[in-house]
């Protein structure tokens, strides 16, 4: 949340629809991302911490992204977002006992634990920041913008 909380909307909004590739996603699109993402993997932890057995169905990636609308949307009211699904994430997370945190669920192909997942949502952002700070702020680097 600390490094969300770091994030200057303002100075990442020229960047908004800056994408470093012709097949990669604008800026707008990777914190779009991360939300979308955030809010699957949370609700699998959940299924698993109340034992929900049933297989959560997979998510598409570039299906999410292709349908996310975010073109009227500023950078600000997306990370606005992200930080209130992060919020939520985190008292979720900080509610589930210690025998929940340990109880596994199928995860797409993979059994994985409620604990996993927490790490997995943080992990996740973290590699989508770096590739904010090295493919999309590098180029443009007058941008006084830190990740």
């Amino acid at each position: 949340m600390q490094t969300l909380n770091e994030l200057d909307a303002a100075a990442l909004e020229p960047l908004g629809n800056y994408a470093y590739g012709p097949d990669k996603w604008p800026l707008k699109n990777v914190l779009q991302h991360i939300t979308d993402t955030e809010r699957v993997f949370s609700f699998r932890a959940l299924l698993f911490a109340r034992k929900d057995t049933q297989v959560p169905p997979g998510m598409e990636q570039d299906d999410y992204a292709a349908n996310a609308e975010i073109d009227e949307r500023s950078v600000a009211e997306i990370l606005a977002e992200l930080k209130a699904v992060r919020n939520a994430s985190i008292m979720q997370f900080n509610n589930f006992s210690e025998a929940a945190l340990l109880r596994t669920g199928m995860s797409w192909k993979t059994e994985l634990s409620v604990l996993a997942l927490g790490f997995a949502i943080a992990g996740h952002q973290a590699h989508h920041l770096n590739i904010l700070r090295e493919k999309y702020l590098q180029p443009n680097s007058n941008m006084k913008v830190s990740i």
